[in-house]
């Protein structure tokens, strides 16, 4: 049988159709699916905590989302802490008032499922192969805060959890306080420094749930990141930069005319921080400390001001706390430093969390 040009121009064009039909299903299946798909988070201390959703092009928001995505369910508990996040679209909101992790749907927010039993004042979490590593700062109020004369024992711990029961299946003890914690290259990093006091980072391998690296760092790190095989350290007064594989003090810029330093976050070859209400920028290796802010913004709030920061994808990302009783504001800022957009939120809002 013969096929003329236009028979075979007619079979190509339904198969090119039908193998481009298939890869954009294929590609739509990959795409989750929710409201809260496109934007980002913003997580609202309380009182009792809420969850307030900006979408990325900053017009539309909705408040409390969590509520709304649940009606007939408990609220997320008092004093929301902080959100993470795992490799199969759930989010983890934890609540260290009370003792509490409320776990969603990252992009409907629809309740999935809360973990209540085994935390004590939880505080960050992150996930690795199917394991939660969440710290708790457990009895704190007990501690003698004096970098001096530090107590002779800690009893904070990270609870280990095991993401399919979604129960604590065990605990690691830092002999530190524990705080921030990061996963990179299949090892947890641990800030050991709380409220000013505490010196090192402690590294602890999942495999063995052990500490198999202290690193000394300045007292009172209140922020770190890791990038390029190094770990960026802030402290009130200090930017330490350490070899993460060895522990070794690569540099250590302490400031002369900045103080207070606080919120590190690298992003494209840039560390910003925050010092009172002024947002600074220097180069990520930088040993000189900068000279003037990016930007400042207005505040009245006594306790408050940059109660949350981020640095993202072009933009500057501010919390303020308010007077802790009524909804405050966040205000979006390009990196030149023009402000994009001020935004009424929820109640002491202190975390930003990208969807």
């Amino acid at each position: 049988m013969k096929i003329n040009k236009l028979t075979l121009l007619a079979l190509l064009s339904v198969f090119i159709l039908n193998s481009c039909s298939d890869d954009t299903d294929d590609l739509i299946d990959q795409v989750p699916e929710g409201d809260y798909t496109d934007g980002f988070f913003v997580l609202n201390e309380g009182g009792i905590g809420t969850v307030t959703y900006i979408s990325d092009d900053l017009s539309d928001v909705e408040q409390d989302i969590f509520a709304s995505a649940n009606p007939n369910a408990a609220d997320l508990g008092a004093y929301t802490q902080s959100i993470f996040f795992d490799d199969n679209n759930r989010a983890y909101i934890i609540s260290n008032g009370s003792n509490l992790i409320t776990v969603v749907d990252r992009y409907t927010f629809e309740l999935i499922d809360v973990i209540d039993e085994g935390l004590t004042v939880p505080k960050y979490g992150v996930v690795y192969k199917g394991k939660a590593y969440v710290t708790n700062n457990n009895t704190f109020d007990d501690y003698t805060y004096d970098n001096d004369n530090p107590p002779s024992s800690y009893d904070d711990f990270i609870a280990v959890i095991d993401l399919e029961t979604l129960s604590v299946e065990s605990t690691i003890q830092t002999n530190s306080y524990t705080e921030q914690i990061e996963e990179e290259d299949g090892l947890i990093y641990v800030n050991g420094s709380s409220f000013g006091y505490g010196n090192t980072i402690n590294v602890i391998n999942p495999s063995s749930n052990a500490v198999v690296q202290t690193i000394s760092t300045a007292f009172g790190v209140n922020s770190f990141d890791i990038e390029d095989g190094s770990i960026y350290t802030l402290s009130s007064n200090s930017y330490e930069v350490f070899n993460k594989d060895n522990g070794e003090q690569i540099s250590n810029l302490e400031f002369s005319d900045l103080s207070g330093a606080s919120n590190l976050v690298l992003e494209d070859d840039k560390a910003y921080f925050t010092v009172n209400r002024s947002v600074y920028v220097m180069e990520q290796n930088s040993t000189t400390e900068p000279e003037k802010p990016l930007l400042t913004y207005s505040s009245t709030s006594q306790y408050g001001a940059m109660y949350g920061f981020a640095a993202k994808d072009g933009r500057i990302y501010i919390a303020d706390g308010g007077d802790f009783s009524s909804d405050s504001f966040v205000e979006i800022y390009s990196t030149n430093g023009s402000l994009l957009k001020n935004i009424t939120v929820g109640l002491g809002p202190n975390g930003f969390y990208f969807n």
